[in-house]
């Protein structure tokens, strides 16, 4: 019986892409599913400018040719998490053949902030192509001595 010598190779290609998937905290949907161009590798790590203040950090984040209903951002008091999908699908119908095409791409990111801020009072907008963030930055706690009796 013939094996394909390679199959061993795919096989263990889509482990770690699923290892790695579970390590970043990608969705399940990419997790499980079987077409290896649909893995991790269909996410991309947008590109992020961070400018801080005295009182604020503000990140502009590209995430081009996506709707501003596909982002999903998410921030804590020191993490800033961003997830977009895009998906599109056509499909023609002319003299006696069907052509249905599917894309699918995504971009995810995850990036601890250099200082705390304040996740309740965080802004965002979106404008060609370009997520900007704006995140109040928290006070820094004080210290006091305290003395031993």
């Amino acid at each position: 019986m013939w094996r394909d010598p390679f199959e061993e190779m795919r096989r263990f290609q889509r482990e770690m892409n699923r290892l790695f998937a579970t390590f970043w905290g990608l969705p399940e949907s990419i997790k499980t599913l079987p077409d290896m161009r649909r893995d991790i590798q269909s996410f991309r790590e947008p590109l992020i400018d961070m400018k801080e203040t005295n009182k604020e950090l503000i990140a502009y984040i590209e995430i081009p040719g996506v709707d501003k209903e596909d982002i999903q951002l998410d921030v804590t008091d020191n993490n800033i998490k961003i997830k977009a999908e895009k998906k599109a699908e056509t499909k023609t119908e002319k003299d006696g053949y069907i052509r249905a095409e599917r894309s699918y791409s995504g971009f995810y990111r995850s990036m601890n902030l250099p200082c705390r801020i304040i996740p309740e009072r965080v802004k965002a907008s979106y404008k060609n192509g370009v997520l900007e963030v704006v995140m109040p930055k928290a006070e820094k706690k004080k210290t006091r001595k305290v003395k031993i009796e």
